[in-house]
């Protein structure tokens, strides 16, 4: 388990960055709804305004004489624009087809067109004359269809854009405050509760280790006499007793336990690291004479492949010597006779990483995760500890690496290291 999964059995930091996104989010639309609100409104204005400079003129225009009276309606409009010419940009009487019967405003225009000058920074609104009722002949048809046009300066309404687009961008950037602030925190409470499970965790390992440390000495100094006793019944008696087999057999077993119980201290009580510079190639061909007598029992071959690093490996020898044995150790264990194993290692990202990679070519993890074999006593072979991979990740992330296992696309199990490089003053090379 990955201590960010320990991190979320104890805190629901994916719910709690889900309802921070969630508020961001209703926090947006909010502003994008206000934000056209208020565009509507801007336009809202202008109508009202503009309905209302229509309506004083019209007002004056009541009585017997006026409503069709052209003359009239120019005098009207020339003494009632002034008081409106601050965002009126012209007043018009108009019939029904557009043209201009009467009118004030837009100086550069002439008379006839001014009304025409609908358009960008001009918001143009008509008013309807309703038709008077004349003495004798009943509605007067001649005003039927003029209306009363006004053409407003659409700065006038500006406030209310300006004032849109202040709230947006403010709504924005306390979204944007909003969200980073909630990440920042999430990353912080993440690292806390990370911080208390290590905590607890290695209260955890102390505590075994101590009991492990006590029982090591207890167990081993029986399992030694055990075996060196076996080993010597052996020697005494004839190679083809029946009894030989028994015996191979404890000595088997009594080397196990052995190893259990060395695994078992390692994990509980980890060594720190004892950093220094390194040969990596040599350590690699050291190993591999160390497993050449297994390799051949096997029926397997180890190909290896280091690329050449202009300056030793400053890290733990000892360390990551132990670690390559146990991934070695798994990917000979799985893989079948005539099969092969590779081992290849060089820089990457710039120089900055020092990665190996063991291949096997067995069957693989198959559907199981990856991650459950790094748990203690957690193993798919039948004489195994369950420890190696647990202790070799522990190594590795005390170097500050970090080590992981994958499926092979053709098949068999991957295992990648990866160190930061720590680089001497040596100028040997990895692959000599």
């Amino acid at each position: 388990m990955k201590p960010t999964d320990r991190v979320e059995q104890h805190f629901p930091t994916g719910l709690l960055a889900a309802t921070v996104c969630a508020v961001c989010l209703g926090l947006a639309l909010s502003s994008i709804f206000t934000f056209s609100t208020l565009l509507r409104l801007r336009t809202q204005y202008l109508e009202n305004r503009s309905h209302e400079i229509a309506l004083a003129i019209e007002a004056q225009a009541r009585g017997m004489g006026r409503r069709n009276n052209l003359q009239f309606w120019q005098t009207l409009i020339e003494d009632s624009y002034p008081t409106y010419s601050d965002t009126a940009a012209f007043v018009a009487l108009v019939d029904q087809s557009g043209g201009v019967l009467a009118g004030m405003g837009a100086p550069s225009l002439t008379h006839r067109d001014f009304a025409g000058s609908a358009g960008k920074g001009i918001y143009i609104f008509d008013l309807p004359l309703a038709a008077t009722r004349m003495p004798r002949s009943g509605l007067n048809q001649q005003v039927q269809g003029w209306r009363l046009r006004v053409g407003l300066h659409t700065s006038a309404a500006d406030f209310i854009r300006r004032q849109a687009w202040i709230h947006l961008s403010v709504s924005g950037v306390a979204a944007v405050v909003l969200l980073t602030l909630a990440l920042f925190l999430l990353r912080m409470l993440e690292r806390f509760l990370e911080l208390k499970t290590r905590e607890g965790a290695e209260r955890h390992l102390r505590a075994l280790g101590t009991m492990a440390a006590s029982l090591a000495h207890e167990i081993r100094n029986p399992l030694g006499a055990m075996k060196g006793l076996t080993q010597l019944a052996q020697e005494e008696l004839p190679p083809d007793h029946t009894a030989q087999a028994s015996m191979r057999t404890v000595v088997s077993e009594a080397e196990r336990l052995e190893r259990l119980v060395s695994d078992l201290l390692d994990f509980a009580r980890p060594k720190e690291p004892q950093n220094g510079e390194f040969d990596f190639a040599a350590l690699v061909s050291d190993i591999q004479s160390l497993l050449q007598q297994r390799l051949d029992n096997a029926g397997i071959t180890l190909k290896v492949s280091v690329a050449p690093v202009e300056k030793r490996i400053r890290s733990d020898a000892g360390g990551l010597r132990q670690v390559l044995l146990n991934v070695l150790y798994n990917a000979l264990d799985a893989t079948p006779r005539g099969g092969v194993v590779t081992l290849c290692a060089g820089l990457k990202e710039h120089g900055r990483i020092f990665e190996v990679e063991i291949e096997d070519s067995g069957h693989g993890l198959g559907d199981r995760n990856p991650e459950e074999l790094f748990q203690p006593f957690v193993t798919t072979k039948v004489r195994g500890t369950g420890l190696g991979l647990a202790v070799s990740r522990q190594i590795v992330e005390s170097l500050g690496g970090s080590l992981n296992l994958a499926n092979r696309p053709q098949g068999g199990a991957c295992c990648v290291i990866r160190l930061p490089l720590q680089s001497g003053q040596g100028q040997t090379g990895a692959g000599s």
